[in-house]
């Protein structure tokens, strides 16, 4: 006669054959998902990065500084760049960075009122600057395991991630 334990010991095989690959699955997924959310707080905190060095400059000066800053983690008032690039998807051509301020988007970011009634004095008016990074492309790292679910695709392409910031006169 045999006992419980013995009988069921097939049974958990099985159950393990069937559900391993959901959990192996799942474990991939949500490791992919992990590494795109953290390259996109990558991508916005340098963003923010570029946009605070900017505010700090006059109006149309430091826009390669900031891109540089943007992609490599470091200004560099020349290019290319000093260093190497902090992720992988900002070498990528369709990846690009764009500034607006006061000198090349004067009707949004130049001489914005901070009064109701629209007055004009140094003390309601401000200049704002605006870093876009557009078309970041993350590479899936598992997208073999995963292309039922991603399809063909090798990348997830975020859309544009925009900071706007007060700038100095």
């Amino acid at each position: 006669m045999m006992r419980r334990g013995q009988q069921s010991g097939g049974a958990v095989l099985v159950e393990l054959a069937l559900l391993l690959p959901l959990l192996l699955f799942l474990t991939l997924a949500s490791v992919e998902f992990s590494q795109a959310i953290a390259a996109y707080k990558i991508v916005v905190n340098q963003a923010r990065s570029a946009t605070r060095h900017l505010s700090t400059k006059a109006p149309g000066t430091g826009h390669i500084e900031a891109e540089c800053l943007l992609t490599h983690g470091s200004p560099s008032s020349t290019k290319p760049c000093a260093g190497s690039v902090l992720l992988p998807g900002f070498s990528a051509s369709g990846f690009s960075v764009s500034v607006a301020d006061a000198i090349n988007a004067p009707s949004t970011h130049r001489s914005q009122r901070t009064t109701a009634d629209l007055t004009v004095t140094s003390a309601t008016t401000i200049n704002l600057v605006t870093v876009t990074a557009t078309s970041y492309q993350h590479p899936l790292y598992f997208a073999g395991f995963l292309s039922g679910v991603v399809g063909d695709t090798t990348s997830l392409t975020f859309g544009p991630i925009s900071v706007t910031m007060r700038q100095i006169n």
